[in-house]
């Protein structure tokens, strides 16, 4: 699976998720890192290297990549509920099914 281009802008995500914290900007520049000063540039950036992001993610306990690089991938799937039985496969046509999905459990 191929990582896809941010929409988001990432260091809005990342200030969101900083303020949902109880910590200082201080101490979130000591958990990732960098000087206190350089947090607030953090917050404008519209991306941030991958060890960065990283240690962003382990600071904040959030998972950063998966929500900017894999959701749009992951979305339709979360959506969606894999539900697995046996039927007899004379009653499938008795099943609230559409012709393809009748078509489809009948293959073989």
């Amino acid at each position: 699976m191929q990582p896809t281009q941010p929409t988001i802008h990432l260091g809005t995500l990342i200030k969101q998720k900083f303020e949902e914290t109880s910590m200082t900007i201080s101490d979130f520049a000591d958990k990732i890192h960098v000087h206190r000063t350089n947090v607030n540039n953090i917050f404008k950036r519209k991306s941030i290297n991958s060890e960065l992001l990283f240690e962003i993610s382990k600071a904040l306990n959030y998972d950063f990549y998966n929500e900017v690089y894999l959701k749009k991938e992951t979305d339709n799937f979360s959506k969606k509920v894999l539900i697995a039985f046996e039927i007899d496969e004379n009653k499938i046509d008795k099943l609230d099914l559409s012709i393809e999905q009748i078509y489809l459990l009948k293959k073989e």
